[in-house]
């Protein structure tokens, strides 16, 4: 179960199948419970494995469900129906994370997300006031790399009385964003992209991946 769960985080797995011998009680409850304390995004399966032959013939594979997420079949059915755009969202993500994660300096830097239906995908820098934001424009085929900061000026002010360090470091200029009538702050970097070509979906990647290592390294030092 270890191996199962550690395995599944770095894959960002939507589904967890654990396979055994004999499915005991324990097993059983450990299954559910995951099922019942997890969101919907991800369900967890229990399967025995079982040999099955007929008179002389090669023994056949038969994997018995044991347990299963509740109303699993309703899930997948509701997942069905998912508009092309929601689906071409969340199908660049995967392409992404596939690219980005075999990149080193991008994998040493952040951290695997689960991908979603959303424009966006946020990623983690080290502080609960900002993280670096990727979003996929689709109407506008335009790509964003952002340093979102939430409901703090003062970090916003800090971070722009060094603007030219931060934009020198980094060998970017940003669009920068105070917005003082809403929560948060937005430093943005924009790329016109064709979204829908995805033999461009390559290049897309290596620049989100330079822009957003770049970002987080000019900006780490005064967050």
């Amino acid at each position: 179960m270890g191996k199962l769960i550690t395995y599944a985080s770095g894959k960002s797995a939507d589904v967890v199948i654990w396979v055994v011998k004999h499915a005991r009680e324990e097993h059983k409850a450990a299954i559910e419970w995951l099922n019942n304390h997890t969101d919907d995004k991800v369900g967890f399966f229990l399967c025995e494995i079982k040999l099955y032959r007929i008179g002389n013939s090669e023994p056949a594979v038969k994997f018995e469900v044991i347990e299963r997420p509740n109303d699993w079949s309703k899930e997948i059915k509701k997942n069905e129906t998912v508009n092309e755009t929601k689906q071409s969202r969340y199908d660049y993500w995967v392409a992404f994370e596939d690219y980005a994660f075999n990149n080193p300096s991008f994998a040493n830097n952040f951290k695997r997300r689960k991908p979603s239906m959303d424009h966006w995908m946020n990623f983690s820098i080290g502080s609960s006031a900002c993280h670096v934001a990727v979003s996929q424009v689709q109407k506008r085929d335009e790509l964003d790399v952002e340093l979102y900061i939430r409901d703090d000026s003062e970090l916003y002010n800090s971070l722009f009385e060094n603007k030219d360090d931060i934009e020198d470091k980094a060998g970017l200029s940003f669009d920068w964003r105070e917005l003082p009538d809403k929560k948060a702050s937005r430093i943005v970097l924009q790329k016109r992209a064709q979204l829908g070509n995805k033999d461009a979906w390559e290049s897309q990647f290596e620049w989100l991946v330079d822009v957003m290592v770049r970002m987080k390294k000019a900006f780490s030092k005064y967050i």
